[in-house]
C-alpha cells in the first residue's frame, strides 16, 4: 500500500501547519521508504541552504564531491537515533516497532528546512543575525516540541514521558562523565598511596 505525492505534501504540509492534529490522525500510512526519503531531502536542502549562506557552496569541490556522505551520514544518525529510542522504550516496556518511530521522527525532521532560510538571515547583518539567531532556538525548540510528540504517538506515552525519552541521553552522559572523572581521580589517589 503506497500514498500518493498529493497526500505527501499535505502530510508535510499539515506537519508544518497543525502539528498536533498530524500527531492526532490514526489514517497515516507508514512507510520507512517514505521516512527514508524524507531525511534524505531535508538533509540535502539544509546542507545545500548552509552551504550557500557560507558561500562555499560556489567555490567548494570538497563540498559537492561529499555531499553524499553527508547525507548518508545524516540518515545513519536518524537510523541510531531511532534504534535508540526503540531500546529505550522497550526498557519501559513498550514496543511499537522501528518502523513507527522512524516515519514519525522523519517528518518532525521537516522543520530543519527553516535553518537554510535564517542561516542566510544571519549574514545579513546585526539585526538580521539576532533574528536568525533567535528564530533559530526557537525552531530548535520547535523540533524537540515535535520528537517528543512523535514519541507520544509511537509508543502511546504522556507528553511528559515522551520528553524524559529526549532529556535520558543528556542525563546518562552526564553522569557517565561524572563516573569516568570519579574513577581516574581514585585510580590516581590509589597510585599516590
Amino acid at each position: 500500500m503506497g500514498i500518493t505525492h498529493k497526500e505527501y505534501f499535505e502530510n508535510i504540509y499539515e506537519l508544518i501547519f497543525t502539528p498536533f492534529e498530524f500527531f492526532k490522525r490514526d489514517d497515516i500510512v507508514i512507510s520507512v521508504r517514505q521516512a527514508a526519503a524524507t531525511i534524505a531531502w531535508v538533509s540535502l536542502f539544509t546542507i545545500i541552504g548552509k552551504a550557500i549562506a557560507d558561500k562555499s557552496i560556489y567555490n567548494n569541490f570538497f563540498f559537492w564531491s561529499n555531499l553524499l556522505f553527508f547525507v548518508g551520514f545524516i540518515i545513519l544518525a536518524w537510523l541510531i537515533t531511532g534504534l535508540f529510542f526503540e531500546y529505550i522504550a522497550k526498557i519501559f516496556g513498550r514496543e511499537a516497532g522501528l518502523h513507527k518511530i522512524l516515519f514519525y521522527t522523519s517528518f518532525a525532521a521537516v522543520p530543519y528546512i527553516f535553518f537554510a532560510p535564517l542561516d542566510i538571515l544571519k549574514e545579513s547583518g546585526e539585526v538580521g543575525y539576532a533574528i536568525g539567531v533567535l528564530s533559530q532556538m526557537f525552531l530548535y525548540f520547535w523540533i524537540i516540541t515535535l520528537y517528543a510528540f512523535a514519541l507520544k504517538k509511537t509508543y502511546n506515552i504522556s507528553i511528559a514521558r515522551a520528553f524524559m525519552m529526549i532529556i535520558l541521553p543528556f542525563i546518562g552522559t552526564i553522569f557517565s562523565i561524572g563516573w569516568a572523572i570519579g574513577f581516574y581521580l581514585k585510580l590516581g589517589y590509589i597510585n599516590s598511596i
